[in-house]
């Protein structure tokens, strides 16, 4: 049996960074993603354009709450607007916090991280690598992943949860290459 304190189902971007924040906030918790592909075959490394956030490193008149408007606006009104909220305020965070992490961000001769226009905003607020930012970003957390001692099971199923007392407590997992089972 595989003994981890955190087991994380799903890698990836979402996973990978899941993992990179429980390992910032306990150094010595042992976590291990799991995730059913390899990550260059993942779905993260298609996103090209880039993310929004109002960093006002092109445009100094954004704001938060024109990127929120631009979104909910987008969504037809559908979105979570509390979600979008702390999503906009918490956006040129995230960016700088990916920039701490080693992704090397597209730059104005300035030096600043340069950011484009993009579908439905009003400012110019993507921030991008060229046209590769899932792939950029995937690089930069799996080798922070690689770095704070993060197992990382690829090409691995979940094939069951464990629940104890209504409780998730570990996982039933085969590998795909040879239909090997563990439980973690």
């Amino acid at each position: 049996m595989l003994q981890h304190d955190v087991a994380i189902v799903g890698g990836w971007l979402a996973g990978c960074r899941a993992a990179l924040e429980i390992k910032s906030l306990i150094p010595t918790v042992d976590v291990a993603v799991v995730a059913k592909t390899h990550p260059i075959q993942s779905h993260s490394v298609a996103a090209q354009g880039g993310i929004a956030a109002s960093l006002k490193n092109v445009d100094p008149k954004d704001s938060w709450e024109s990127h929120a408007f631009n979104t909910v606006k987008g969504s037809d009104y559908l979105a979570d607007q509390d979600a979008v909220i702390l999503l906009t305020k918490e956006a040129p965070d995230a960016i700088i916090d990916l920039e701490h992490l080693g992704v090397l961000f597209s730059r104005l001769k300035n030096g600043k991280i340069a950011q484009r226009a993009f579908g439905g905003h009003t400012h110019n607020r993507t921030c991008y690598v060229a046209d590769k930012i899932g792939h950029a970003i995937l690089h930069e957390l799996v080798n922070n992943l690689h770095c704070n001692g993060v197992t990382i099971y690829d090409e691995w199923y979940i094939v069951q949860l464990i629940f104890e007392e209504g409780d998730a407590k570990g996982i039933i997992m085969y590998r795909i290459e040879d239909g090997k089972l563990e439980i973690v």
